[in-house]
């Protein structure tokens, strides 16, 4: 058997968090899988977080940054792509992560995001603001998008009375049309406010630190 490393024991943890899901995502069942004990395994991984944090890295690494192509929107569309197609790849990690477990592949995504808005023509202090505003729109879109699928939605029953709410359960939509209405609307939308004087930057910078 090859010798434990944390590049084969971040492969093997996806994969029980895609397998098992975040209830079924234990140090000994991420040992089971690579044939070890669980005490052999916290020799190379301190604990849970730690693992999380191996995790998270694996799957970020699955795929590069997308290419700059010079328009700031476009580049912002496509690293919003790149984000919900990672969510959509694994989905349960999202169940994993609690605010405390930080990774450098996340900080670079960080860092590109704020990047990308940067090379707006908005003033440094609002442009950092709309990439904080928009980060957390998008993450939480697509974390809510992968959550949907286990929704037990109302059924006809319960509808019947209901003609508005009917048609909103009952019409069928495009996911990816959808997606990427949101974020044009977001992107074109925070620009917008951002550009103009009357925003009100210091309640801004309180809502986004809250968050």
């Amino acid at each position: 058997m090859a010798e434990l490393d944390q590049q084969r024991i971040a492969a093997a943890a996806l994969a029980v968090v895609d397998e098992r899901g975040a209830r079924g995502f234990t140090m000994r069942a991420v040992a089971d899988a690579l044939g070890v004990t669980p005490m052999a395994l916290y020799y190379h991984v301190a604990d849970k977080a730690a693992l999380v944090a191996l995790v998270l890295e694996a799957s970020l690494n699955e795929r590069p940054l997308p290419q700059p192509t010079g328009n700031w929107q476009v580049d912002l569309m496509e690293l919003s792509r790149w984000v919900r197609d990672g969510a959509r790849a694994h989905p349960e990690l999202s169940k994993l992560t609690t605010g405390q477990v930080w990774t450098p592949s996340m900080l670079r995504v960080a860092e590109r995001w704020v990047g990308i808005w940067q090379q707006s023509d908005l003033p440094l202090e609002r442009a950092t603001q709309a990439a904080a505003v928009s980060s957390l729109a998008i993450y939480g879109f697509v974390d809510a998008e992968v959550k949907s699928r286990e929704i037990e939605w109302p059924d006809d029953e319960m509808l019947a009375w209901l003609p508005n709410a009917r048609l909103l359960y009952r019409n069928p939509h495009d996911p990816d049309v959808a997606f990427k209405l949101v974020v044009r609307a977001l992107i074109t939308g925070l620009h917008a406010q951002f550009a103009n004087d009357d925003v009100g930057e210091n309640t801004l910078v309180e809502t986004t630190r809250r968050s």
